[in-house]
């Protein structure tokens, strides 16, 4: 009957995320500044979020310019979230990505693309908490989806539309949190 019991509080707390779980109970509010080693798509400022009681840390990224706009969204569930020593923390996670963006260029050559993107990643990363309610974090996510090229065009010139392929990314993330 120990066992049973034992057993059925592991599972809660597995279903909970807290068995895991080593950073702040309570809402996490960020910014980020979000790079790509591989590529150049959805770089920039994002705000990052963790919400009490979901055990997703999400990071919204919005980006617009008099020639273009990109919106990307990530959620990531932290499998692995420890402390290494005093402040200092590592996880490693798994979730997805959307992103989504548009991009025209008018000069001596005209040139403008649209693309949808979603797939998984795994987030690996680094963290410290000199204090309990402030975080800097850098992680690293390593990503594969699925891209579709809505339309591609070149001096007005439509060079491709509706292909879809495979891509790999490799997401740079460095931030700071405020927990509440």
């Amino acid at each position: 009957m120990k066992k049973l019991v034992l057993g059925v509080a592991l599972a809660v707390m597995l279903a909970t995320g807290t068995v895991f779980a080593d950073h702040p109970g309570g809402w996490g509010i960020g910014v980020e500044w979000r790079g790509n080693l591989y590529s150049n798509n959805l770089r920039g400022g994002a705000v990052s979020l963790k919400i009490p009681g979901i055990p997703v840390f999400w990071g919204i990224n919005l980006g617009f310019g008099k020639n273009y706009f990109g919106i990307g969204v990530t959620g990531d569930f932290y499998v692995l979230d420890k402390t290494i020593s005093g402040p200092f923390g590592f996880y490693v996670g798994i979730g997805g990505y959307f992103d989504f963006y548009s991009w025209k260029w008018s000069g001596n050559k005209d040139y403008s693309y649209t693309v949808l993107g979603i797939g998984a990643r795994v987030p690996i990363g680094l963290s410290i908490q000199p204090i309990s309610w402030f975080e800097v974090f850098i992680d690293i996510a390593p990503s594969l989806g699925l891209g579709i090229d809505f339309e591609g065009k070149k001096d007005g010139v439509v060079y491709h539309k509706g292909n879809v392929g495979f891509g790999f990314g490799l997401p740079l993330e460095i931030g700071l949190r405020f927990w509440f």
